[in-house]
């Protein structure tokens, strides 16, 4: 089957070029030909698509997503989706116009990366925190999702198996982050007064027992109360209890997770893969330490190829995120921003303030990404690509190739040959609307239409 797809704004991913009226051949699976124009009085044996006020550009690369295999779910281990749900992940994915993504849930198989994988369009690869301590924390957090014996596999046997990176190292289900605002500390203060508080309300107690850098002497008795007058909890529960639910169900897992950070670059360093790791405010002393190359108590390690994930995480404040990043860039950490849903739906992160900070800082923030919105529900990478675009932050050009070609640079193994519209690479495209990237008509994955006319094709799914 061929197809060609003419008239629209072609981005090819490379940073650099735009064409603004051009035109792409796909057959065999392969991009065959990119074109400045195409004469629409020319002939074509095979389905033509009029592009106009269109952006013509590779499918995009998420490095950063959760809930997309049958397998545990975040670096806490917590029980699989049912299939319905990591299913209709993939499928938000694939409607934005990501066609490969990687998950950094660490402790799947790889045959269920593979399930993954064959079951739907999307290209699904595996990244493994297959460590010994990595998993003390997640069975100290949850570890439900988990084998009932510890050590079934380990980083290096993964990695033989097909993953391609190692992450994610951290998280904040086992480093006192969102993951327990959102789920670990509401449902321990439920099971104690029978009062359901929301994630604000989490995370407002959670700081005032921890601190924001997750601390046992940081604690402020009287912010707890007024926290816990707003969230009902007045005559419910005692302070000092509601504080020892609060302590228990965080600092457990924290050390571990942040000696399972260490091992995880170790291992990254010996195994010349990259190690993706939890940037977040709990996170920075041992980021700090990392930098220094020091991988644990007077242990200098070699050098690894380190990603701060979510660098723009709102536990920093807007300074603190900009400082570390820029620390990181001074030793040669990659940084990686994420759209959480801070640009529409803004129900768990509700500024872009971080977002904007060290996105307008020239050539600090290499690779865009989504991270996992609750339950699934985070704003698209695609729009985050506009709003790169639109912001001035990068060009066209340079914003497409934030969430393409970047990410196949920093991850050799995600997509080799793909992340570009180029001759003989994988036909893997996404044609939207130039005025809103959201309306997304069709996406192409091996040159097979998988959306089109913005509804899921058969072909979508396995």
């Amino acid at each position: 089957m061929s197809t060609l797809i003419h008239g629209g704004t072609v981005v090819p991913g490379t940073g650099n070029t735009v064409l603004e009226s051009g035109a792409v051949i796909l057959r065999h699976g392969r991009v065959a030909d990119v074109l400045e124009r195409w004469d629409r009085d020319q002939t074509f044996d095979g389905e033509v698509i009029d592009a106009s006020g269109c952006v013509v550009m590779p499918g995009l690369i998420n490095s950063h997503v959760h809930g997309v295999t049958p397998g545990p779910l975040m670096p806490s281990g917590a029980p699989a989706l049912p299939d319905d749900e990591w299913l209709a992940n993939l499928d938000r994915h694939l409607f934005a116009g990501t066609t490969t993504v990687l998950n950094l849930c660490g402790f799947c198989t790889m045959d269920q990366v593979r399930e993954a994988d064959r079951r739907h369009a999307v290209h699904v690869r595996g990244a493994t925190t297959h460590l010994p301590e990595a998993e003390r924390a997640a069975r100290m957090a949850d570890g439900r999702g988990l084998p009932a014996q510890s050590g079934h596999s380990t980083v290096e046997k993964m990695l033989d198996d097909g993953a391609i990176a190692i992450g994610e190292l951290g998280g904040g289900q086992t480093l006192g982050g969102g993951g327990q605002d959102l789920s670990y500390i509401p449902r321990a203060i439920e099971r104690a007064s029978g009062v359901r508080v929301h994630s604000a309300q989490a995370r407002r107690m959670k700081e005032a027992v921890l601190g924001r850098f997750i601390d046992p002497d940081a604690c402020d008795m009287a912010e707890l109360r007024a926290a816990a007058a707003e969230a009902g909890l007045e005559g419910q529960i005692a302070l000092v209890e509601l504080r020892k639910i609060i302590a228990d169900s965080v600092l457990p897992s924290v050390e571990p997770a942040l000696n399972g950070i260490r091992e995880g670059v170790q291992a990254a360093a010996r195994f010349g893969v990259p190690a993706i790791l939890h940037s977040a405010a709990a996170t920075a002393r041992v980021m700090r330490e990392l930098m220094d190359g020091t991988l644990g108590p007077q242990t200098p390690g070699p050098k690894a190829n380190v990603i701060a994930s979510h660098a723009n995480h709102p536990s920093h404040t807007p300074a603190e995120a900009l400082a570390l990043a820029k620390l990181g860039r001074d030793h040669g950490w990659a940084a990686e921003v994420s759209v959480f849903d801070l640009l529409h739906r803004k129900q768990t992160v509700t500024t872009r303030e971080h977002w904007d900070v060290l996105l307008q800082e020239p050539g600090l923030v290499d690779v865009l990404a989504t991270d996992y919105g609750h339950e699934g529900h985070h704003d698209e990478l695609i729009s985050a690509v506009q709003d790169v675009a639109e912001h001035g932050y990068r060009s066209l050009a340079g914003a497409v190739a934030m969430a393409t070609s970047a990410v196949t640079g920093l991850i050799p193994g995600i997509a080799p040959n793909g992340g570009r519209i180029e001759a003989g690479r994988d036909a893997d495209v996404v044609v939207a609307s130039s005025e809103d990237f959201r309306d997304v008509r069709f996406v192409f994955v091996g040159g097979v239409c998988v959306v089109r006319d913005g509804r899921l094709a058969p072909a979508a799914r396995q």
